[in-house]
């Protein structure tokens, strides 16, 4: 495992005391973005000869999307801030028989990778928590091969100003390696100052129970109580953007935050 990364960074403090959990959050382990982004890794493997070629995968977590494209590319690396992630992602790796995998404890902001040598870059929840998105996109464009492609799934805010700004406070008090989820305008715009040109794109929703989102950063409970508290008295117009609503037992509440999953190229 090659190591390149800041010492006791927000990421690696929050990730690191709850890397088991998030190995086993379903959230993490299945859903609707790893599904498209499995099948944008595929389409764009079968035009390119059938193989994906080189794969990074960033912010990988517990390695959950590094395993669902290794079947369709020579070889997936896995980099993440995070080394207790890192030792998840082998374990799972291991039990999955991913024979092409291997491992990078880096920064997405730093990578320790050849200019133009990699030939997809993937990325699923994992974007609103890099420090600067920005130097992470120069890098993904930095190491992709001219005609190479990112694939990225990422929580995303409404445009409205009111609701991006009530989605990211809730979001870093729950979790304060939270950084910020973009507008959709703003993160398409990232991606064109980078010529980095949209191939494919379609919003998606995360759907989750606010006791499960709690816990697995380890929230302490008086901000818990202030954040639920905060979603069961929220605006009219918050409840209806994030589908909040009382469980039907009335323990819990479920709520739904936007998602875009795109593929983009290198021109």
């Amino acid at each position: 495992m090659t190591q390149h990364y800041p010492q006791g960074s927000a990421p690696q403090r929050m990730f690191g005391a709850q890397a088991a959990a998030y190995a086993t959050s379903q959230v993490h382990v299945s859903d609707d973005r790893l599904t498209a982004m499995r099948r944008l890794a595929v389409e764009w493997a079968a035009g390119n000869g059938g193989s994906g070629g080189w794969v990074i995968d960033l912010g990988t977590g517990a390695g959950f999307t590094a395993f669902a494209v290794a079947d369709c590319c020579r070889q997936v690396l896995a980099s993440d801030i995070t080394r207790p992630m890192l030792e998840q992602t082998r374990r799972l790796g291991l039990e999955r028989q991913v024979s092409n995998l291997s491992l990078s404890q880096n920064r997405a902001e730093a990578l320790p990778i050849a200019s133009e040598s990699v030939d997809l870059v993937t990325c699923r929840a994992a974007g609103h928590h890099f420090t600067d998105l920005g130097a992470a996109l120069d890098e993904i464009r930095r190491i992709l091969k001219p005609g190479g492609a990112l694939i990225m799934a990422d929580s995303v805010a409404p445009d409205d100003a009111a609701l991006h700004a009530w989605l990211n406070d809730v979001e870093v008090r729950r979790d304060y390696s939270h950084v910020e989820n973009r507008q959709v305008s703003v993160l398409l715009q990232m991606l064109a100052d980078r010529n980095l040109t949209i191939q494919h794109q379609e919003p998606e929703q995360t759907r989750m129970t606010f006791n499960e989102w709690v816990a697995r950063t380890a929230t302490p409970e008086a901000e818990v109580a202030t954040l639920r508290r905060d979603f069961r008295n929220a605006s009219p117009q918050v409840k209806e953007a994030f589908e909040i609503q009382e469980t039907a037992d009335g323990n819990d509440l479920s709520f739904a935050w936007p998602c875009l999953i795109f593929r983009a190229v290198k021109e």
